[in-house]
């Protein structure tokens, strides 16, 4: 009860949700700075040799991945269920429901899961490159340098997944702010921890 003497409902449901969506959030935030910097969110004070940080920055990949998976998992239940809705009220007879079935039309439940097979896909290449020996499918190569001693590169693979991951990104947000499950308010407060991240990244590389 308030000072007012108005009464507030606590819908413990909504507050887990809420706070499961957020971390899941931040957590995704935490894998694309680590793929992009390969600087752990709690660095060891030992300063990161090359091959950590790329070794480190594909660990980010799978973390993305990851994050992402969870982020539709967590949303689907509810996407489903405004999905549906909509498609009831513009199903008027029993007639339209059979000719346009709900798991074959264009709606944001639909192209959420399409996104989930996306990823499913992206963490299937992973394993794939792990177990063959073709270098062609590879995220990561090693090389001798001048020394003779192994370094290890990102692969063009490995860009091109983590460009893709951003898009997939932006289209499960723009889903999750559609269907209320987060605001832009969070959205915003994701982007300016992100990029506070980041600089600090960025600075202890600098200071490495």
């Amino acid at each position: 009860m308030t000072e007012g003497g108005e009464i507030n409902v606590y819908n413990p449901d909504k507050l887990i949700s809420e706070q499961v969506t957020l971390k899941t959030i931040v957590d995704h935030t935490n894998a694309m700075a680590l793929a992009r910097t390969g600087v752990p969110d709690v660095p060891s004070e030992k300063p990161l040799t090359h091959n950590e940080r790329m070794e480190l920055r594909f660990i980010g990949l799978n973390q993305i991945i990851s994050t992402q998976q969870c982020l539709i998992t967590i949303s689907r239940p509810i996407v489903k269920y405004n999905s549906l809705q909509k498609w009831i009220k513009k199903q008027k007879t029993d007639e339209d429901k059979e000719k346009n079935p709900f798991e074959k039309e264009n709606n944001n439940y639909t192209y959420l899961i399409e996104l989930l097979e996306d990823l499913d896909a992206f963490e299937q290449q992973i394993i794939i490159a792990r177990k063959t020996k073709k270098k062609e499918d590879d995220f990561i190569w090693e090389r001798q340098d001048h020394n003779g001693e192994l370094v290890k590169e990102l692969t063009p693979n490995f860009f091109k997944m983590i460009k893709l991951l951003e898009e997939i990104y932006e289209e499960i947000n723009g889903i999750m702010l559609k269907n209320k499950i987060i605001s832009s308010g969070i959205s915003t407060d994701e982007e300016l921890d992100y990029n506070q991240k980041e600089a600090l990244a960025v600075e202890r590389i600098i200071e490495a």
